[in-house]
């Protein structure tokens, strides 16, 4: 079935297989299916529109509307509903139930989750059992951790987005079992690495990219249990040494521009993958019968998973994990949701559909903050089984029907039963949300689709006279209670005392650019979450790849790959 996108224009593609799912996971109401009708919108828009509710990085001091604790929140202080710390969010001082409403059928549902939305309480920040780490939202388990979204069971780790069990490490994303590695993306068991990408069981390297169980590598790509090389060339011990060393003394952005060069030059696998089968994507692992999948390890019999772990026979869920299973159009939570649909930020809360910010809840629609084991609520008011199962049904037949004749929403038609939230109603500017990174857009654009734009503060980009040193031995103590301004954006940022210790520690130079433009670096090392048809470059068989035909670089199939570069 081809379909065009009600947000993009672009046509998209809906498979048989796509439709069983859809059915498959459709409710089941007091024994009447009432099906899934297939999305509007094409992949990518359905992502952006999950992403758009993710603020991960815009941090805001304000005080807690309930104990009045000074903290650090994602939500700024003009927003229309309550925000609580984490502590007063979980307390029993006050009741989600009591912002309960009764269902408006000559009004429909989004207008009336927005209404709800606008007057629950809401988690200043998303955490569990961290440890001096408030700077962070959607973390967990952590200790000393600063400005690394999404991160869990880490340790003394700065700028580390989605990242886990790492120690010690610094402005990196996507690392798994790391300890000392500084600048990397998509790497795994790395120790003592600065600048490596898609790298696995390295250590004591530098400027390295696809490299696995090496040590002592300098500006490599695609090699094999390798030591001492430089330019995938071998040396002696004492000659890698001294060319380091040499190498060591020009300019580290320089010395990146010579590296990314040089890894064009070598042959780029056609699809990142490792222990999988029958699936497709980039930078994943473990996975059986996963179909457009990215970052992400442990899926199996799903499709369009991005960020994701232990998933199984779902579709469209981003930044989700741990046990989820039969799941579709989720975002930002997980552990243990089975059945459970258009959700946001939601944990232990299976067979529900459009919660927003709800915990350890079962059988609810339409509520946002519920918490503590809560059953059969629809916009925040309970109801016994029957009742909720009767009135379930009442509005997704109204939502369906709306959405054939006009679209179910006045606030944007394009979206009805079956879909996420919609973007107008995310309680977050676009341009704050993961959203933006992924999916820029102009803020004419922005405004012009109905979203929410947050304008810069031409105070966070005054010109500071202060910079930093090229050296770290040359870096004193003092550069702690400086304003430095971004070479690239002119955005001002302050260095903190873990990052400065870390530094220190790996001997790496202050980054003398602002903590998103570090991570815009490092999004130049990802290819687009899309698969494009060309040829292997070595025996030129038909493959799908993350690198689409106009790309520089040589792309081999799997067995040309393993052939030739290893």
């Amino acid at each position: 079935m081809k379909k065009t996108c009600k947000n993009c224009g672009i046509e998209f593609e809906i498979t048989d297989e796509d439709l069983k799912f859809y059915d498959k996971v459709s409710p089941l109401i007091k024994g009447k299916k009432h099906p899934i009708p297939s999305p509007t919108h094409c992949p990518d828009c359905r992502l952006m529109r999950r992403l758009s509710f993710r603020n991960e990085k815009n941090l805001y001091k304000r005080k807690c509307d309930l104990c009045g604790k000074s903290g650090i929140f994602v939500f700024p202080e003009d927003v229309k509903f309550p925000v609580y710390c984490v502590d007063c969010f979980w307390s029993d001082k006050w009741d989600p139930l009591s912002f309960g409403k009764d269902y408006d059928f000559s009004r429909s549902f989004f207008d009336q989750f927005k209404g709800l939305m606008n007057s629950v309480p809401k988690m200043g920040l998303y955490q569990l059992n961290n440890e001096n780490s408030e700077f962070n939202s959607f973390l967990a388990y952590c200790k000393n951790v600063y400005m690394s979204p999404g991160t869990y069971l880490s340790e003394d780790s700065v700028y580390c987005r989605k990242s886990q069990h790492l120690k010690d490490c610094l402005n990196s994303m996507l690392l798994d079992e790391c300890e000392l590695t500084e600048g990397s993306t998509n790497s795994s068991h790395c120790y003592n690495c600065k600048s490596v990408f898609n790298c696995r069981n390295c250590s004591d390297c530098s400027y390295i990219a696809d490299l696995i169980g090496c040590s002592n590598c300098f500006m490599c790509s695609g090699l094999n249990k390798k030591n001492y090389c430089v330019k995938n060339k071998q040396y002696s011990k004492e000659e890698y040494e001294n060319l380091v060393k040499e190498k060591l003394k020009e300019n580290p952005e320089n010395l990146m521009n010579e590296f990314i060069e040089f890894n064009k030059t070598i042959p780029k696998k056609y699809q990142n993958q490792l222990n999988c089968e029958n699936s497709s994507g980039d930078f994943i692992q473990n996975c059986k019968n996963a179909e457009m999948c990215f970052d992400s390890f442990n899926v199996q019999d799903s499709k369009y998973i991005v960020e994701c772990e232990d998933v199984k026979d779902s579709m469209d869920i981003n930044m989700h994990d741990k046990n989820i299973q039969l799941c579709y159009e989720m975002s930002c939570g997980g552990d243990s949701n089975y059945m459970s649909k258009f959700c946001f930020c939601t944990c232990v809360s299976p067979e529900s559909e459009y919660l927003f910010g709800c915990f350890y809840v079962n059988e609810c629609f339409g509520c946002d903050g519920l918490h503590s084991k809560m059953k059969n609520c629809i916009l925040n008011k309970q109801y016994s089984e029957a009742e909720y199962q009767d009135l379930k049904a009442k509005i997704i037949e109204q939502m369906i029907k709306d959405g054939r004749a006009h679209g179910a929403s006045e606030i944007e038609p394009n979206i009805e039963y079956g879909e996420f939230f919609p973007i107008s109603i995310s309680p977050f500017a676009y341009n704050e949300t993961v959203a933006h990174d992924y999916f820029p857009m102009t803020k004419e654009q922005v405004l012009s689709k109905g979203w929410k734009w947050k304008d810069i503060d031409p105070k966070e980009f005054s010109k500071s006279p202060y910079v930093l040193p090229d050296r770290i031995d040359d870096t004193k103590d003092d550069v702690l209670s400086q304003v430095f301004s971004c070479s690239d954006c002119d955005k001002n940022y302050k260095i903190v005392s873990l990052e400065l210790s870390l530094s220190r520690k790996m001997k790496v130079p202050l980054s003398k650019k602002c903590a998103d433009c570090r991570q815009q670096d490092l999004m130049k090392f990802k290819n687009p979450k899309k698969l494009f048809d060309r040829n292997c470059s070595n025996c030129g068989g038909k493959i799908m790849s993350v690198y689409s035909s106009d790309k520089i670089e040589k792309v081999y199939c799997e067995k040309c790959y393993l052939k030739e570069v290893y």
